[in-house]
């Protein structure tokens, strides 16, 4: 039997990118949040949006996970770098991923994963108490922690996540679609293109999405032989 991989995009653009890196039409298998299927050298790939923001996410996770069973997910896309290292169209594979928005009782609290969940979290990835470990495949691109958030960071989210976590890039799905998939003892791989710098404006996403999530998409390709 040929291994599942199902492919996690958030925005149509990011969908569509995957799709004409893989060369060819998929079999469509859903018309709402888009779910096709791909024979890529013999894996059985399932590419599917899920829409932006954790819980879409998160729902799209758990259904492709129960009707399809794959053995590996990833989630591939674009993101916000936070590091002054990280320049437009660089590609991360992080090997830390973490909620940055979490709140407790009445008090705003950001913080990773709460510990009275922490049974929840064993196997694959692999879970510390601070953070989701997904797999990396060997992947020649940028690493270091990536921080899921909810909403659209300003500077001073910025500089919390990078004081607190040290993250270095930021998105609004991986680590609820890590903690789906830790329930269900399957690996993650995100794959994030960079799409805005530090010191972005919504502009300067919308100029560079479309390159960022092509860049995205072959380096989906390239992780993809190593599965």
């Amino acid at each position: 039997m040929k291994p599942i991989i199902a492919v996690l995009c958030p925005m149509p653009m990011e969908f569509n990118a995957v799709e004409k890196a893989f060369g060819k039409l998929g079999e469509t298998l859903e018309t709402v949040f888009e779910e096709k299927r791909f024979d890529h050298n013999g894996l059985d790939v399932i590419l599917a949006r899920c829409g932006v923001g954790k819980t879409f996410a998160a729902a799209k996770a758990q259904k492709l996970i129960q009707t399809y069973e794959p053995d590996h997910l990833f989630v591939c896309g674009v993101a916000g770098a936070i590091s002054e290292k990280l320049n437009v169209f660089d590609v991360v594979v992080p090997n830390r991923v973490v909620h940055g928005d979490v709140c407790f009782g009445d008090t705003y609290s950001p913080t990773d994963v709460t510990e009275s969940s922490m049974e929840f979290f064993e196997g694959k990835p692999g879970f510390s108490q601070t953070a989701y470990l997904p797999e990396r495949l060997n992947a020649p691109y940028e690493s270091g922690t990536l921080a899921t958030i909810d909403f659209f960071a300003e500077e001073k989210e910025k500089d919390f996540l990078e004081e607190k976590f040290n993250a270095v890039c930021i998105d609004m799905e991986s680590a609820a679609v890590a903690q789906i998939a830790t329930l269900w003892n399957i690996p993650v791989t995100v794959i994030r293109a960079i799409s805005d710098n530090r010191k972005h404006t919504l502009g300067d996403f919308e100029t560079n999405a479309p390159k960022a999530c092509d860049l995205a998409a072959q380096a989906l390709l390239t992780l993809l032989k190593n599965i």
